[in-house]
């Protein structure tokens, strides 16, 4: 029986919610069909309408839960965005004029012009990343490394990357302590196609981003690649200037 019920207070038409779902999808995914149904009051008739059409379109992709609970009731289903997502023509034309560049320019000038391109843009980002740090520090405020991350993940938003910071504990060996630290997830990469061909984008972006938070870092995945998210380890330091913040992202203690 299709759902006749009305969208409720605050959803818009299909579109505009589908196009809310992509994005919840791109920063939080993978993420259950009952917590997006939660989230933007919809109910599990129309949830799971909107996911299928998105599922049918290419741009999502269900994904299994890493723990699966059987039991009664339907099965729980998670989604993320699908590894290649559908380009308007005009958006795949610009990736292929692109794509060609880069190929000109390799072929012109080696592997090296690439990264010096690829460093030129992330240059960028540092400048701007400089200039909002300096900022915040002439008002007096102390910039910690989750204060960082948080400038960082603005930056990236900003520059089309759906970006997010998601914690994680990891358990030390012996004596039971847990190192809460935190990865960066980007669920959405503006330059994914290019990146496939030329991976160096990927190294130099990693590099930025270990000098911008000031803090080791490890590219763990990539969209390009073909992971369904971009992530990122983040290792804060101890000491040497790079104290672990007052922070719930980077605290330590004993696990119960």
């Amino acid at each position: 029986m299709t759902d006749q019920s009305p969208a409720p207070a605050g959803v818009g038409a299909p579109e505009n919610t589908r196009d809310r779902l992509v994005e919840a999808i791109s920063v939080d995914g993978p993420i259950a069909a009952g917590d997006l149904a939660e989230r933007f009051g919809l109910t599990g008739a129309a949830i799971r309408r909107h996911l299928a059409q998105l599922e049918a379109d290419g741009v999502i992709e269900e994904r299994e839960p890493a723990t699966v609970k059987r039991g009664r009731g339907r099965p729980r289903r998670e989604f993320v965005l699908a590894s290649s997502t559908p380009r308007d023509l005009a958006s795949s034309e610009a990736d292929e004029i692109a794509i060609a560049a880069m190929r000109e320019l390799e072929a012109a000038g080696g592997a090296e012009a690439v990264v010096r391109l690829a460093r030129a843009r992330t240059d960028r980002w540092e400048r701007e990343f400089a200039r909002r740090l300096t900022a915040e520090q002439a008002d007096g405020a102390e910039v910690t490394t989750a204060r960082r991350l948080e400038i960082v993940v603005d930056l990236l938003q900003e520059r089309g990357y759906a970006a997010s910071m998601r914690p994680v504990a990891v358990r030390l060996p012996g004596g039971g302590r847990t190192l809460r630290t935190v990865q960066l997830c980007q669920g959405r990469c503006p330059i994914q196609d290019i990146a496939a061909e030329h991976p160096e984008l990927c190294d130099v972006e990693t590099s930025a981003l270990a000098r911008m938070l000031g803090a080791p870092v490890q590219r763990l995945a990539t969209r390009a690649s073909g992971a369904h998210v971009c992530t990122t380890h983040v290792t804060p330091m101890p000491g040497g200037g790079d104290e672990l913040p007052d922070h719930e992202l980077f605290t330590e203690g004993r696990t119960p």
